[in-house]
């Protein structure tokens, strides 16, 4: 993995990285390495940094340091985590790879088919990054990769109650391929009404929908098949006109249409 002529450093705080960052082109930053194949001429680690390693828990929100291990957190039980959370860490690779690999490291891997982008996307995270001089944030949904020259420094999750929570894996539950995915369903209630939903895909794709989410929202329960009928109608619509879904395995697509079928027959 590592090459002759590579380095990696050690901070041992913000200030350190910061420094760093703006005096180092091209600088790799590291945490538990579980997802990198080939270190860059400078690495630093940011792992071992208090700061980046915190839990704090308010009444709307959780904020995660990046540098928890996913294991870290999983230690926290779901009763105090939004279960979709939870769940999709419980299928993250081995529970030797979980106490390695890092939150932030998980979310800033290259590759999006790791199983907590899609409840990031369906629980409205929030990331926070920074540098020596300026704060961003930026809503998970418009998260496109880590902005040039920050870090990221913090992972907001809102509390909501959600009455209904779900999370499925797809593919092979070892390793990640093309077939691999996560499914989210969120929905809150209210006497005989839907009043919420969140649906999130995320694989090689990402798909979520604002028109799905809101022909569901105001349904009354109990929902009929007819209903539920449509509504799986109307998101095989969306998908096939959304063209970065055009490069979905037809069997995931397949699978996501079962998935909503099956959310919505729990208020049946």
């Amino acid at each position: 993995m590592q090459k002759n002529n590579s380095s990696v450093l050690m901070a041992s705080n913000l200030a350190d990285v910061f420094f760093h960052i703006k005096s180092v082109s091209n600088l790799q930053i590291l945490g538990g390495c579980t997802y990198i194949k080939q270190l860059k001429e400078k690495s630093l680690c940011v792992k071992f940094i208090d700061e980046l390693s915190m839990i704090e828990k308010r009444e709307r929100y959780i904020d995660f340091g990046p540098s928890l291990t996913l294991s870290q957190i999983i230690q926290i039980k779901r009763a105090n985590l939004p279960a979709v959370l939870y769940d999709s860490l419980t299928t993250i690779a081995s529970e030797s790879v979980r106490n390695l690999a890092t939150f932030g490291g998980s979310i800033c891997a290259c590759d999006p088919k790791i199983m907590i982008w899609s409840p990031l996307l369906a629980l409205d995270a929030r990331l926070e990054f920074r540098n020596q001089n300026e704060t961003k944030y930026i809503p998970f949904t418009k998260y496109t990769g880590v902005p040039k020259g920050m870090l990221l420094t913090k992972i907001r999750i809102p509390i909501e109650d959600w009455d209904v929570q779900i999370f499925r894996r797809t593919g092979p539950s070892s390793f990640l391929n093309d077939f691999s995915a996560g499914f989210t369903f969120l929905a809150s209630t209210q006497k005989d009404l839907i009043t919420n939903t969140h649906i999130t895909f995320a694989g090689n794709t990402v798909f979520r929908s604002t028109e799905l989410e809101n022909k569901i929202i105001g349904a009354h329960i109990p929902l009929t098949s007819r209903f539920i009928v449509d509504v799986v109608k109307t998101a095989q619509s969306l998908i096939e006109k959304n063209e970065e879904c055009s490069k979905m395995k037809p069997i995931l697509k397949q699978q996501f249409l079962n998935l909503i079928q099956y959310s919505l027959e729990q208020f049946t």
